[in-house]
């Protein structure tokens, strides 16, 4: 073995030629590989990482309050492997400061290893000592007297509202008092990068928790880790139950599961699939078994050429006593030790491509607010993997060869140059010998002669055209798609004013006064409920399915024995936007303040998809006639506690929105003019009091002038408000974001399409370059009998224009079934995607590969027309 081994390694250094052409296509495959791995392990924690940046790392969580008494059975469990705990809320009271209170929870340490407030650390540490705060920035900002290292001895308490005790968290409430039960030190270790709505009456503060001075009464939330978190969606409920929880209306625990980190690691709840952890997963799959694929094709090409060039040398040392497995095992070593000498640059190479092409994509992304950076992850998890992919490849390419050169009998094997070829009967191919003539002919059949060397090539070729033609359609379909199915907005900026009090009406002037401004609403909202029966179904809603065929748990629509309770969106208008929107629907406005009840607009309308159609229409929900009363209920779910209920009569139906209203499927919503609705929400308990009372200023400007009105709201809202109360969105930055996003994609797949495209242009310049060298006496011989030179250009002309037009045409009816079966997803007809069909996109793809395989035949070419005939024809081809 080891003579023969000897003799691969000589011929490898003998012919360089067959030697760098595979070395190229297994560096190729094994830097496409590496940086395909690489890619998606970066893309992956960086994801990973951003996810436990923002949310903390950690898999589920009990939410409702665990009593000190009952935490033992969490502690001690043995699937639990961690444990991030955060105590009873605190009330302080500050004297000096603006506002009144300070709200603090102490967090014991693994919640402070584990959870994403050690990110948000501005200045100073994390508290390691019971007595140890950090607090929020704003406390700093609205008090300048206090700094980083100070010690605050405050009195300690409830907050009080008519003798009852509220809870630390709780909005601020008119007229509430503090009852002070004791004194403690704090000592201020650091400021956090957190704030809190001015509805807080106080500054958020975190301390240290020693669990050791947990209480028995102590109502704790608790999050978890788990030791195997692939079990976590059987054992969380279990140890719900285990401390003491009830189940919720829908016969579930309060638990909460960081499924955002649970998907990350490939676990999701058996009961609900995830299509889109599964179709990643496939993507991947298919994406690597397709590259794996190819190449082995490829490079497949390029042993089976060095392996039939040296076809005689293996016979003859057969004759000698070589065996077959020895004979398979010197072509599968050549495999082997080229794939060891590639090594080193291939993965030199694979990381520089996959840096220049996540900087690319860093450099699209980062125009996106609050973006960040994704960056290349060393990791020899995926390195091994990659290696193990490219190893795979190559092992399986040189394969084939082998066990077919190891079958050559030794006498033929060594005859195989002397022996006489039969050469078939060409088939004629009139067609093209009719418009081309005897060189159409001619070029015809010498390419479909060598369709077995340059399938490799086509596949290449043709799976790199399709990868973009796919994409490209792909993309085209779901924007035509996106912009089909979204109704068209009636305004493209909303200004959310996070407050309880009554904004000032100077800011409200500003806003809606500036000149950009085309038109303006002014609204407030709140979730109230209504239980209807399957009688109160209009007759299209009950005919497809009605409310007893909605899946409660992806719809907010709950039975209550006979009945249904469905969310009604009770909305406010500014008296301004009432009127106008009593206009646009043609209803009368001055009944609606002359009445003496309370009466509202119904928006008797929910989305609904049908069963024999792809696209989602509006459809009436209720029967119900004007002049009906609607009976509505505060209560939206079964831990309010709250019965509070009024009716509303309904004065007009319609299903013409003021503006764009926050509303979920199967949801109804209630339109009435402002000074009612503030009659109705202060009846609401003083946990709704943020939900009702949030304001939202919807404005129509036009994307020219949307930057610009943005950074107007924010200097107005900021003279007025805390950065915290306000927020805005605006349609223009949400279409950017889209773009964004598709552009990174696409730098992506074109990555991988161009690493293809290489592969097969590189193997369609070496098949060319063989095939020329060894038709050299072919073209003696036809030259010899009258081919002129213009003749020998016009063949080669014509083979290489089919062999760029035949990975084209291949690609077209798969392209084809593609979006084929993408518009069968969509709403989308053929005639519309024509209108919008990507073809000057594909166009130059197409154009780029013609140049490539011209340029192969041009230069491949031009040693043939200037090699002396006879000598051609006297040279033995080898």
């Amino acid at each position: 073995m080891k003579i023969i081994n000897e003799y691969t390694y000589e011929h490898l250094k003998n012919n360089k030629r067959h030697t760098i052409s595979i070395l190229v296509a297994i560096t190729i495959a094994s830097v496409l590989l590496f940086s395909l791995c690489i890619f998606l392990y970066s893309m992956w924690e960086s994801k990973l990482n951003v996810t436990i940046d923002e949310y903390g790392y950690w898999q589920g969580e009990i939410m409702a309050p665990v009593f000190g008494e009952k935490l033992k059975h969490i502690t001690e469990n043995p699937d639990v492997e961690s444990t991030m705990i955060k105590g009873n809320w605190y009330t302080a009271e500050l004297h000096d400061a603006k506002r009144p209170y300070l709200l603090s929870r102490d967090a014991n340490k693994d919640f402070w290893n584990n959870m994403n407030f050690k990110n948000s650390v501005l200045e100073g540490r994390l508290p390691e000592e019971s007595g140890e705060i950090v607090i929020s920035k704003l406390f700093f900002t609205d008090n300048p007297q206090y700094k980083v290292g100070d010690k605050l001895i405050l009195p300690v308490g409830n907050r009080m509202l008519n003798n009852e005790i509220l809870s630390t968290n709780a909005y601020k409430q008119e007229g509430e008092t503090f009852e002070a039960l004791e004194t403690k030190t704090y000592t201020i270790v650091g400021k956090l990068d957190i704030s809190g709505i001015s509805l807080f009456p106080g500054y958020i503060a975190m301390g240290y928790l020693d669990t050791l001075d947990i209480l028995p009464t102590d109502g704790l939330t608790v999050y978890m880790n788990f030791k195997n978190p692939r079990k976590i969606y059987k054992e969380l409920p279990d140890i719900a139950e285990s401390v003491g929880l009830d189940k919720n209306e829908y016969g579930q625990y309060e638990v909460r599961y960081n499924t955002m980190l649970l998907n990350l690691y490939g676990i999701s709840d058996k009961n609900t699939t995830n299509i889109q952890l599964i179709l990643i997963l496939a993507i991947v799959v298919i994406m690597i078994l397709l590259i794996m694929g190819a190449f082995i094709l490829i490079i497949y090409n390029a042993f089976a050429l060095s392996a039939n060039s040296r076809i005689k040398e293996l016979s003859i040392l057969k004759s000698l006593g070589a065996t077959p497995k020895q004979i398979k095992l010197s072509v599968l070593y050549e495999g082997l030790l080229l794939w060891v000498i590639q090594l080193p640059l291939s993965l030199i190479i694979g990381y520089i491509f996959s840096n220049l092409v996540f900087s690319k994509v860093n450099g699209i992304l980062s125009l996106m607010e609050d973006y960040k950076s994704m960056q290349i992850s060393f990791s020899w998890i995926a390195i091994v993997f990659s290696l193990a992919l490219s190893l795979i490849t190559v092992i399986v390419s040189a394969y084939i060869p082998a066990r077919k050169v190891a079958k050559v009998p030794a006498v033929s094997g060594i005859l195989q140059n002397s022996q006489v070829i039969k050469i078939k009967k060409p088939k004629p191919y009139l067609v093209n010998k009719n418009f081309f003539g005897i060189e159409g002919e001619l070029a015809s059949s010498r390419f479909y002669a060598n369709k077995k060397s340059l399938r490799v090539v086509i596949l290449s070729l043709t799976m790199s055209f399709v990868l973009i033609a796919s994409y490209i359609n792909i993309i085209s379909i779901y924007n035509l798609a996106d912009s089909k199915n979204d109704k068209e907005l009636s305004h493209d900026i909303t200004l959310d004013l996070n407050i309880a009090d009554e904004p000032d009406i100077e800011m409200i002037n500003k806003i809606t006064l500036m000149a950009e401004v085309k038109d303006s609403v002014i609204r407030r909202q709140v979730r109230t409920a209504i239980y209807v029966g399957s009688e109160n179904e209009s007759h299209i809603f009950s005919s497809l399915g009605g409310l007893s065929g909605i899946n409660s748990n992806k719809y907010n629509v709950l039975k209550e024995d006979d009945k249904y309770r469905i969310i009604v969106n009770l909305v406010g208008l500014s008296d301004e936007s009432f009127k106008k929107y009593c206009k646009d629907i043609g209803a009368d406005y001055e009944k609606y303040n002359t009445e003496s009840t309370v009466s509202g607009i119904l928006i008797n309308a929910t989305y609904h998809t049908f069963d024999d159609s792809k696209i989602t229409e509006e459809v009436p929900l209720l029967n119900i006639k004007e002049g009906s009363q609607m009976w509505l209920y505060e209560k939206i779910d079964d831990s309010m506690r709250t019965n509070n209920n009024f009716d509303i009569k309904i004065s007009d139906i319609t299903d013409k929105y003021p503006t764009e209203i926050n509303s979920n499927r199967y949801n109804l919503a209630l339109i009435v003019p402002m000074e009612k609705y503030i009659k109705i929400v202060d009846d609401f308990s003083s946990e709704r009091i943020l939900e009702s009372n949030r304001m939202s200023i919807s404005l129509l400007v036009g994307d020219d002038a949307s930057p610009r009105v943005k950074k107007e709201l924010i200097q107005i809202a900021s003279s007025y408000l805390g950065a915290e109360d306000f927020s805005i969105w605006t349609l223009l930055e949400e279409k950017n974001h889209k773009e964004l996003v598709q552009q990174a994609i696409k730098i992506s797949i074109s990555a991988i399409a161009l690493m293809i495209g290489i592969i097969g242009i590189f193997n369609a310049f070496s098949i060319v370059t063989n095939n020329m060298r060894l038709r050299k006496k072919e073209f003696a011989m036809l030259r010899s009998i009258g081919l002129t030179p213009k003749g020998l250009n016009k063949m080669l002309t014509l083979e290489g224009l089919l062999f760029a037009l035949m990975p084209i045409l291949i690609s077209i009816p798969i392209v084809f079934i593609i979006c084929w079966y993408m518009l069968n997803l969509t709403p989308i007809t053929w005639g519309e995607y024509i209108s919008v069909f990507p073809s000057k996109s594909i166009l130059i793809y197409a154009i780029l590969i013609f140049m490539a395989i011209s340029f192969s035949y041009w230069i491949s070419s031009r040693s043939v027309k200037r090699s002396n005939i006879i000598e051609s024809m006297r040279d033995e081809v080898l």
